[in-house]
């Protein structure tokens, strides 16, 4: 999913899953709300992985 966030969303792609979290978060959605955590974390280990260096 971090991978498709990426291709689709690409410099919004925090932004549109910050607002998946918030979404969740306030449906009372816990499992959506941790599926999309998880794409969080794995998205930025995914843009560590495109920019190796440090800034």
């Amino acid at each position: 999913m971090a991978l498709w966030v990426d291709r689709e969303h690409g410099e919004e792609g925090e932004r549109f899953i910050a607002e998946r979290v918030l979404h969740f978060d306030a449906e009372g959605d816990d499992g959506g709300k941790q599926l999309w955590t998880d794409v969080a974390r794995r998205y930025v280990q995914l843009k560590q992985v495109d920019d190796p260096l440090p800034h």
